[in-house]
């Protein structure tokens, strides 16, 4: 173990504010074994000068400065340029334990596992604001009954418990052979984690909490676009279709599926093939999702009721816009 590389990625865009804390909680890993690539994908702020300061203080890193291409670009030109056995993600506004490698590495080796996921704290203005991945999960997808898996997983329930974030894994390099995440567009993690996990030989959830994820105001992710909410809708249905395809037709994910659904059509009003998918998946709903809230629930009923109402409320709402802060539907 103490001789297996983990190439930590991370790929950067203006995120001064964030990026030192990021950048820190990295150097103080327990397990020391690790090659640390910075991607400052086009950075307009200082990040760029971060990176090389802290390249003059540990030459573990390996800084690439490119132009501006996008989160799934900069994470590829990473996965392109590792000499790691294993690989990790980490977004430049989070953070990690000091145990985010160590640990999943010992589990990984325990189980002869090629993939193993983590637990999760998410974190808005210096609070806790997610109950702990898993446990979120499980309540996102009722399974209120059913005890956290732990171990050696189904790939079916590490789909459904590990989510589909791309930073709280630890994965065998040759998962990326013929991987890699959806360049253009947003929720790229969606349309790729997935294919990772049914690759994987072993998958393996463990329960220790290894990464901090930070709600950020402007962020890409959280970014109420229309472009966000067709690359949202995208990667979902993108998703669905592949469990559908590999014997995994999983209503929760369904229920995913729904809501980009419903997103994409709050924010637009485009004829096109992608616009008309939706509706016909709002269209067969049957009654309303369990677990949804109210306000979902609302805007459902009004468009079985009536659809030009629905499209007038939205414009009334200020929904309908190319740019803009989420608005949480």
């Amino acid at each position: 173990m103490e001789n297996d590389l983990i190439s930590m990625i991370v790929p950067i865009y203006n995120v001064e504010r964030y990026l030192k804390r990021c950048l820190e909680s990295i150097l103080n890993q327990t397990y020391r074994q690790i090659e640390i690539i910075l991607i400052d994908d086009g950075s307009t702020d200082s990040c760029g000068r971060i990176c090389d300061n802290y390249r003059e203080k540990d030459d573990r890193i390996t800084i690439f400065h490119t132009e501006n291409r996008g989160l799934s670009a900069a994470r590829n030109l990473g996965i392109d340029h590792a000499h790691g056995e294993w690989i990790m993600f980490i977004d430049p506004d989070d953070w990690v334990e000091p145990d985010f490698c160590r640990i999943p590495l010992l589990a990984a080796r325990e189980y002869d596992a090629d993939l193993v996921t983590f637990q999760s704290r998410s974190w808005k203005n210096g609070h806790i604001v997610h109950p702990l991945i898993f446990e979120r999960l499980r309540e996102l997808f009722q399974n209120s009954g059913t005890k956290r898996p732990v171990g050696i997983v189904s790939k079916e329930t590490a789909v459904q418990f590990g989510g589909a974030a791309a930073w709280n894994k630890l994965y065998y390099w040759e998962l990326f052979n013929e991987i890699r995440y959806p360049e253009g567009r947003v929720y790229e993690d969606i349309a790729a984690t997935h294919k990772l996990i049914y690759k994987a030989k072993r998958n393996v959830l463990i329960s220790d909490i290894l990464y901090d994820h930070a709600y950020r105001t402007g962020s890409i992710t959280y970014t109420n676009s229309e472009e966000n909410k067709r690359d949202g809708f995208l990667s979902a249905k993108e998703r669905y279709d592949f469990l559908n395809d590999h014997g995994y037709p999983s209503k929760e994910h369904q229920v995913v599926l729904w809501g980009f659904a419903l997103g994409l059509l709050v924010r637009t009003e485009s004829d096109d093939e992608m616009v008309r998918d939706a509706e016909n998946i709002l269209d067969s709903i049957p009654g309303f999702p369990k677990g949804w809230p109210l306000k979902k629930k609302i805007m459902l009923q009004v468009w079985k009721i009536d659809k030009k109402l629905f499209h007038l409320i939205c414009k009334m709402c200020g929904k309908k816009k190319t740019r803009g802060i989420s608005a949480h539907i």
